[in-house]
């Protein structure tokens, strides 16, 4: 949409953030970012008007923790160390493509192997190819022998060699940054339960992170792991399999939030013996399901901040499917309106991106659905009955809706 194109969205119910309900209204945009929230029939005229027609407006939807250069097959692995860069450039522009056809207007790619993330960033950003707004953190930071190394991470050792592997994924433009602090699933010979970076490391990277203002997610699922990246200042505790109630209260003090991908194991646990999922994976996945459901659960209850992440891109983890996780974390303890939240105002609120509410000033990003998400949350996942989808302002994809579209008459 040009800089000076106003789009006026029309006659729907919009979503309150702060009123967690839907009132009618007009919504007014201009230059990419919403001008006017204004009573219903009120929005004057506009370059192009979409109807909404009684349906739901929410704020284009937020996913913490993808990567979308992966397909999420079931041997995603071993995609990303044989396919030539190229191929997967060009595999990567259609997961760009139908994650925000899915209603995923921001995402933060927290890691791939070589930092395709970042150029898929940019080529969204240059107009080059379709897809949601892009945080990406290039490659992530493991320690040697750790989680994510050979694939989608630097190995480092001590803090001076964490601080300089952070600098390097700035130099190469990360706009995120993220830290190993504990073993994980899908690495053959590391062991979830086990931490890795010492805090001293942790905090390294974190400064570096934080003195050129990008967010830092860590990826935790062993408890010491967990309360040594809360003590470092990371941003997100991305998994967080085993909290104790230390690791919570650490988490409330610090407002440290949770980012816990509840997708991801579930999926390779459920479907991965029919799929073709390595076994090593499979059994790990079946050791963290059931603990992992339960520390997100503690985590509602003692209030931590929550925000969506589903790991788009492990195995049977695809781009396009990321609302089933606000499903995921309804059916573990989160109310309707908290599950909108954590993938819209919250999420926007930890990425520190102009997102996630439907306020002037903030991105012109919405999602249009003909059934209520409050009531049926399944309405999230059923991408193909949306009535639109728009980002910046401009209609990415649109039901054929006769008169649904259209310029001021």
């Amino acid at each position: 949409m040009p800089p000076d194109a106003t789009l006026l969205i029309r006659g729907g119910l919009v979503f309150d953030t702060a009123g967690r309900s839907f009132r009618a209204a007009d919504v007014r945009c201009a230059g990419g970012l919403i001008e006017a929230v204004l009573p219903p029939g009120e929005g004057g005229a506009a370059a192009t008007v979409l109807d909404a027609g009684g349906a739901f407006v929410l704020p284009g939807l937020i996913d913490c923790h993808v990567h979308i250069t992966s397909a999420g097959e079931a041997a995603s692995l071993n995609t990303m160390v044989h396919e030539t860069p190229a191929l997967r450039a060009w595999k990567a522009a259609e997961h760009a493509r139908r994650t925000l056809h899915a209603g995923i207007t921001t995402v933060r790619d927290l890691g791939a192997a070589e930092r395709l993330n970042i150029d898929l960033a940019r080529a969204i950003e240059a107009g080059v190819v379709e897809g949601p707004r892009m945080l990406a953190a290039g490659l992530g930071v493991t320690m040697t022998g750790g989680h994510g190394h050979g694939f989608i991470a630097r190995e480092a050792d001590g803090p001076d060699e964490v601080r300089k592997a952070v600098r390097e994924q700035l130099r190469a433009g990360a706009t995120a940054i993220k830290l190993f602090a504990s073993g994980g699933v899908l690495t053959a010979g590391v062991d979830p339960r086990s931490p890795s970076f010492t805090q001293e490391e942790l905090t390294a990277g974190v400064e570096e992170a934080h003195k050129a203002f990008r967010v830092v997610g860590a990826h935790a699922q062993a408890t010491d792991g967990i309360k040594n990246a809360i003590r470092a200042g990371v941003d997100s505790i991305e998994h967080g399999v085993w909290l104790d109630e230390e690791a919570l209260a650490l988490m409330l003090e610090r407002g440290t939030y949770m980012v816990a991908t509840l997708t991801a194991p579930w999926a390779m646990a459920t479907h991965g013996p029919d799929e073709g999922v390595p076994q090593y994976m499979i059994d790990k996945s079946n050791a963290v399901l059931e603990d992992h459901a339960r520390s997100f659960e503690a985590a509602v209850r003692a209030g931590v901040r929550v925000a969506m992440g589903t790991d788009q891109g492990t195995p049977l983890n695809r781009p396009g499917k990321n609302a089933q996780e606000i499903l995921r974390m309804a059916e573990h303890g989160l109310s309707p309106a908290s599950a909108l939240l954590a993938a819209t105002a919250w999420a926007a609120d930890l990425l520190k991106v102009p997102a996630g509410r439907i306020e002037a000033g903030k991105q012109a990003d919405f999602v249009v659905l003909p059934r209520d998400p409050l009531t049926d949350l399944s309405a999230l996942a059923d991408s193909d009955a949306f009535t639109a989808v728009v980002k910046g302002g401009s209609i990415v994809r649109a039901a054929p809706r006769e008169n649904s579209i259209g310029g001021t008459k």
